[in-house]
């Protein structure tokens, strides 16, 4: 209770719907997600087909229900979940959430994805978990965005949380610029579930949390170790996903 009535005074004092949180226009508190009217048209929603696997979005002249990595290369998680696909406009979102100092962000990317956990009826949870950074990298920029979002998107599905129980032990080099193969090898043993954490994790449908999706090794990579440590079932959600081809993958990376 006294954290609510906390966070009540904040809104009070310093409004969190007053800029949007993607261009910095000044809205009304109506807006939804705190997304000005254009910037919430011009980001790339999951509405329409989406891989029965990972999430993606499909496109409309594309035949399979699978998206081209999830043909290709199986995934320990059960099914993955995204937002919006990562486009420009989303690419400067969450750049502004990870590496600008704006961890308020995530409290809106956690409304978004509450409303996609609403719409999808047969996902049950009973543990919600972010995809952890190395403690190392994390002292440096500040704090774990995957983290904030799971927090917060705990508390709106009245789910419980931890970002203590699933560690990662290996400081990996980053995965922008390494092929497929070479980010699956970077994120072997990358993982550990903290002593005594199974029994927290045992018998549980986890959901984990990360901003944004592209291969899915890490969401595999964590899957994996949670999935030996005894949990029952692991689905994913992330704001983001790349694309269902690999020309955009390459195109995106490069801007």
């Amino acid at each position: 209770m006294m954290h609510l009535n906390i966070k009540n005074c904040l809104e009070l004092i310093f409004p969190s719907n007053i800029y949007c949180i993607a261009c910095g226009s000044i809205i009304d508190q109506s807006r939804p997600y705190a997304l000005c009217d254009r910037c919430i048209r011009l980001f790339h929603w999951t509405n329409g087909r989406t891989c029965q696997k990972c999430g993606k979005i499909l496109q409309d002249s594309y035949i399979h229900d699978f998206c081209i990595d999830c043909r290709d290369t199986g995934h320990f998680f059960e099914k993955g979940y995204a937002c919006v696909q990562y486009g420009i406009y989303e690419r400067d979102l969450l750049l502004s959430f990870k590496y600008g100092g704006k961890s308020y962000i995530g409290r809106k990317i956690a409304e978004i994805m509450a409303d996609r956990v609403a719409a999808e009826e047969d996902l049950l949870v009973d543990l919600i978990l972010p995809v952890p950074m190395h403690r190392a990298k994390q002292k440096k920029r500040g704090y774990n965005q995957a983290e904030i979002i799971a927090k917060y998107l705990a508390e709106l599905l009245c789910t419980p949380h931890s970002g203590k129980l699933l560690l990662r032990t290996a400081k990996t080099p980053a995965m922008s610029r390494l092929r497929p193969e070479e980010r699956r090898n970077n994120m072997e043993n990358a993982f550990s579930i903290a002593p005594g954490a199974e029994k927290r994790i045992e018998g549980k449908r986890i959901l984990l949390v990360d901003d944004i999706f592209t291969t899915g090794s890490t969401a595999d990579a964590c899957s994996n170790t949670l999935l030996n440590a005894g949990a029952s079932e692991v689905r994913l959600i992330c704001f983001a996903s790349g694309a269902n081809n690999l020309q955009s993958k390459i195109e995106y990376r490069a801007e």
